[in-house]
């Protein structure tokens, strides 16, 4: 696991600051969990249960990750998403002119007035 990772997995962790790093020392500077154990005066196994949660939630996280990269697979034909980092007022116009050029649903008819049938 790369130190951007686990950063990025970090906040997403619900485990003690202790725990924490000493998944960190694991999984990311590779030390072993005899010597993880030792320095928390720890088992391997309190050690390896740490880990196993990181890497738990790191599969989550990079499963989040790969559904919002094919969310556009469930876009209409045509359309793209992207990302957009500008100043405010021109997302503004960008939103207004998206606005314009999309197609606007279309109203419902009014329903034509009744009229009493003669019987």
């Amino acid at each position: 696991m790369t130190a951007a990772e686990f950063e990025a997995v970090r906040p997403l962790l619900n485990i003690s600051d202790d725990r924490i790093e000493a998944a960190r020392l694991a999984l990311v500077e590779g030390r072993t969990l005899q010597a993880i154990g030792d320095q928390f005066g720890w088992s391997r196994q309190a050690v390896g249960d740490a880990v196993s949660v990181v890497w738990k939630k790191l599969e989550d996280y990079r499963e989040s990750q790969r559904v919002a990269a094919n969310a556009g697979a469930l876009l209409p034909p045509g359309w793209e998403q992207v990302t957009l980092i500008a100043p405010s007022h021109l997302i503004a116009k960008f939103r207004g002119e998206i606005a314009q050029a999309s197609p606007q649903p279309e109203s419902k008819k009014a329903a034509a007035p009744r009229t009493k049938r003669k019987e």
